[in-house]
């Protein structure tokens, strides 16, 4: 139960559904319809109103929820995509015309596209693909490149039949499986697990890009923040604290010993109501920092003579070799050789679900649900670090929103679990938009020195 002292009491229609309940004058209406009505099909992304997964409609317009205050509400009719594609003609067109045209992929756009597009058919019976595409503009799609969304909503509105089923083979049309659950928005992810009353985690994060630091006395910050259960650091790790995809590189802990390698980098965590996980507490926590000489680029990690990692000698990996007929004979037989060097930068994912999930003790094991590409590389990741044998780790994998090969690597997994297992209690995480940018794994940059040889007509020699 929420105990703050600065809420008011605030009415809405939801779905049809007369609602009161309780808000902060700060608290978003997205948080307030999911965590206290229980519309987890509304979907937050980034907090920003920059990806629009969590637009609902108010009095019949889109608004992005995680940007209106809950009080904005009061006295109106709000609507989400659950109610309306259970109970509107237009909603239930639209659902069944985004699954017959392959337009939810991964689904955790498809509520904001969906109410997006009904409040322009409501007032537009006929838009052009200019206004469909207009309308749908503050919505992001990591997934379908908007194609089959834009023709969803145009058949919606000229009232063009389903597509025949044509049945299985080369290039014949299929409906999703999963679709049906992605356009009404029951597909559950990450953070639509957690049970009421579950206790959340806060990562306290490095501000430094490199940093040693010192943690003081947790039991007397406790103490100062009721509603906190625990902290959580590196000495709390009873197995390896190292996490990683491929074995021989399995070397990031889960919170850094003493010394912290990247701006963003786990420290330690609190565990507790929600309401005990504010930024006042994460300000007020007992940590001195002393900045260290940052490693920026390859050229200075290869020249330092601090290593990032005791067993990698010259802060290098891994080296490899490959080689493919005589390329110095190519070359030498080519008319024109040109070289040069070409440097990438890394690449982030950006998938609209930020990294989530829940976990509680059952029996002897602690059972995880979260956002993954990898429940068994999850599995056998997180027995490592809490030192158990695999079978007392189960995970479940929710619906993933994005990934892009990112969601291969733990994240949320072993915090979850370290946090169940000391509090032995219900636990769960999402991570804001900079937490999943600054904290996960990226396409790393790249630097490559390359010559090319090839005769006058253009055929490439080597």
């Amino acid at each position: 139960m929420d105990k703050r002292s600065d809420l008011a009491s605030i009415s809405f229609t939801l779905n049809r559904r007369d609602v009161t309940t309780s808000a902060a004058p700060a608290d978003r209406l997205s948080s307030v319809l999911r965590e206290q009505t229980g519309a987890r099909d509304v979907k937050v992304g980034c907090d920003a109103g920059d990806c629009g997964a969590c637009t609902v409609l108010i009095d019949g317009e889109a608004f992005c929820s995680c940007l209106v205050p809950a009080f904005r509400a009061n006295g109106c009719h709000v609507e989400t995509v659950a109610g309306l594609t259970s109970t509107d003609p237009l909603g239930q067109r639209l659902a069944a015309a985004f699954h017959d045209h392959g337009a939810a992929q991964c689904g955790i756009c498809i509520p904001g596209m969906i109410l997006s597009a009904a409040a322009l058919l409501r007032a537009n019976g006929a838009p052009t693909e200019a206004q469909i595409a207009d309308a749908l503009g503050g919505v992001l799609c990591r997934c379908t490149g908007y194609r089959k969304i834009i023709e969803a909503v145009s058949a919606t509105a000229t009232g063009a039949a389903p597509r025949p089923d044509t049945g299985i083979g080369i290039g014949a049309p299929v409906r999703r499986l999963d679709g049906l659950p992605k356009v009404t928005g029951a597909e559950t992810f990450g953070d639509d697990v957690a049970k009421p009353g579950t206790l959340g985690i806060r990562v306290i994060r490095s501000p430094h890009p490199h940093a040693a630091f010192e943690i003081g006395d947790t039991q007397s910050f406790i103490a100062r923040h009721p509603g906190l259960k625990a902290v959580l650091t590196a000495s709390d790790v009873p197995g390896q604290n190292a996490f990683g995809v491929i074995p021989g590189f399995i070397d990031q802990p889960v919170f850094a010993p003493g010394v912290a390698r990247f701006t963003g980098e786990a420290v330690a965590a609190l565990v507790g109501r929600h309401e005990a996980l504010t930024d006042a507490a994460v300000a007020d926590f007992p940590v001195t920092w002393t900045p260290l000489d940052p490693l920026i680029d390859m050229d200075a990690s290869l020249d330092a003579r601090e290593l990032l990692h005791p067993d990698r000698p010259g802060n290098i990996m891994c080296t490899g070799f490959v080689a493919c007929g005589d390329a110095g004979a190519a070359l030498q037989d080519a008319d024109v050789v040109v070289e040069g060097r070409f440097d990438t930068a890394y690449v982030e994912h950006a998938y609209i679900e930020p990294e989530a999930g829940f976990a509680e003790p059952v029996g002897d094991r602690i059972e995880i649900h979260a956002c993954t590409q990898a429940p068994v590389m999850d599995r056998d990741t997180v027995a490592s670090v809490l030192g158990w044998p695999k079978e007392r780790v189960r995970i479940v994998p929710t619906a993933a929103g994005g990934g892009f090969g990112s969601k291969l690597d733990v994240s949320v997994q072993p915090l979850l679990a370290l946090a169940a297992l000391k509090t032995g209690q219900p636990v769960r995480i999402a991570y804001s938009r900079r937490e999943s940018m600054q904290s996960t794994t990226k396409r790393h940059p790249a630097t490559m020195n390359v010559r090319i040889g090839a005769t006058r007509d253009g055929k490439l020699q080597g």
